[in-house]
């Protein structure tokens, strides 16, 4: 059994629309503030602009932990 954890950012675009973001094997111990902290530093940054429209705010920041378990074949 493994598991498998992803951070996913997802930030409102100056289109209007999401984008999300994922981060594969984020820093253990994230917190809160950390996230949003980072978040805003994107957006202030202005170094991601998906089909060219600019990061405006955040939307969510979600860990998604996932559980895998390989079975044998004979």
């Amino acid at each position: 059994m493994a598991a498998n954890t992803i951070l996913q950012l997802t930030f409102k675009r100056s289109d209007l629309k999401t984008t999300t973001m994922s981060i594969a094997t984020p820093k253990a111990g994230l917190t809160v503030d950390a996230v949003n902290t980072a978040m805003a530093a994107i957006i202030a940054k202005n170094i991601f602009a998906p089909d060219n429209m600019a990061l405006v705010s955040k939307v969510k920041a979600e860990l998604v932990v996932t559980d895998t378990t390989a079975f044998s074949m004979s």
